[in-house]
């Protein structure tokens, strides 16, 4: 699959808001510096598309890396170790 901005602009990035003097912020924590701001969380969150594809648009242009989300999945040792799919986990595990 070619990682165009179409391609980048599919995945779901987590998205955080916060409440600022400004009114409200709406930030992609991976995408460092990628945030909008707006009056109520709708337009902030609206926003913020424009800006993520802007983000987009400027790194690959400069062909710098961009982050693909992950997902952190906290599970106990003695659960995993009885899935099925263990094996194939096996290299994404952290300990």
């Amino acid at each position: 699959m070619k990682k165009d901005k179409t391609y980048y602009m599919s995945l779901d990035y987590p998205v955080q808001i916060e409440r600022v003097e400004e009114g409200i912020c709406a930030f992609i924590p991976m995408l460092r510096g990628c945030k909008a701001f707006g009056e109520t969380s709708e337009i902030a969150l609206r926003e913020l598309e424009a800006v993520k594809e802007g983000f987009f648009d400027v790194f690959l242009q400069m062909g710098k890396s961009i982050p693909e989300p992950v997902i952190h999945i906290d599970i106990p040792y003695r659960v995993f170790k009885e899935l099925k799919e263990r094996e194939v986990l096996e290299p994404f595990v952290v300990y």
